[in-house]
């Protein structure tokens, strides 16, 4: 064959690629274009600069990268996706493919380790024994992160959005607790034969003095010194008042996900901030 000929269909070859890539691009920008709307001009002047200069893959690729960071920055789609993923159940190497390592891990007993993987939108901490996940929590850092959590024939629960009496399951235990390093209230729910051996738990967590609940304070003095009408009375009020924070699913006792709450110090040594 002469060397024209290969020429010629190296060239065809590389114009139907250009044109694929092309396409690529094009559906990328359409497919995401309520994302893209505000940054168009930017986003088209790059990818113009990008691809004069023939590099259609690194086009696509900045689409990709440019759209997961806008809907970080102004949505919380990728965070929410993300945490819809994990389950009870998983092993810790795919929890580890979708989150990457666990920035620290505590001893809860001799056979289960609490992971923590911090994110500037909320705290997720996963209970693991033998590389499986037993249980995790969810506890949200930004006062409009709401992740669904359950949904029901009726209506999607969001975490942050209604009060604990309105969660579709029935309280089982609580433990409470109102000191200078931690303020919580948390309780276990049957989710009934839906839920096989998987409890709920749904709790308030606060961290600083401006996060706290007077009704938690209330509450753990009389769970101290007042009378079982009094406590019930205070229980019922603070769970038909009180939007629950901190939601999670396992097979474990509440007394194992409470010794994975963090003091306010550790909170702060961990991640350095509150």
């Amino acid at each position: 064959m002469e060397q024209h000929q290969i020429d010629k269909i190296k060239a065809d070859l590389r114009e139907e690629l250009q044109e694929t890539i092309e396409e690529e691009v094009q559906e990328e920008i359409a497919e995401n274009q309520a994302v893209l709307s505000k940054f168009k001009g930017v986003f088209i002047a790059i990818l113009a600069i990008i691809m004069a200069l023939g590099q259609y893959s690194e086009a696509v690729s900045l689409i990709g990268d440019g759209i997961a960071t806008l809907q970080s920055e102004f949505t919380h789609d990728i965070e929410y996706e993300t945490l819809s993923k994990i389950h009870v159940g998983n092993t810790i190497d795919y929890v580890e493919s979708l989150l990457g390592s666990a920035q620290v891990s505590k001893s809860i007993n001799t056979e289960v380790n609490a992971n923590y993987f911090y994110d500037d939108k909320y705290l997720l901490t996963l209970f693991s024994k033998d590389a499986r996940v037993t249980a995790f929590t969810i506890l949200p850092l930004e006062s409009d992160f709401h992740p669904e959590v359950i949904q029901t024939s009726q209506h999607k629960w969001l975490l942050g959005t209604a009060n604990f009496a309105s969660f579709p399951a029935n309280p089982q235990t609580y433990v409470i607790n109102h000191a200078k390093t931690a303020s919580y209230y948390l309780e276990s729910l049957d989710k009934g034969r839906t839920g096989l051996f998987v409890q709920s738990y749904l709790g308030k967590v606060s961290y600083t003095v401006e996060s706290e609940s007077s009704q938690i304070a209330e509450f753990y003095q009389k769970e101290v010194h007042g009378t079982d009408e009094e406590i019930l009375a205070l229980q019922d009020q603070l769970r038909q008042t009180e939007e629950p924070n901190f939601y999670g699913e396992g097979e474990l006792g509440l007394e194992l996900i409470e010794k994975s709450i963090l003091t306010g110090a550790e909170f702060n040594s961990y991640f350095g901030q509150l």
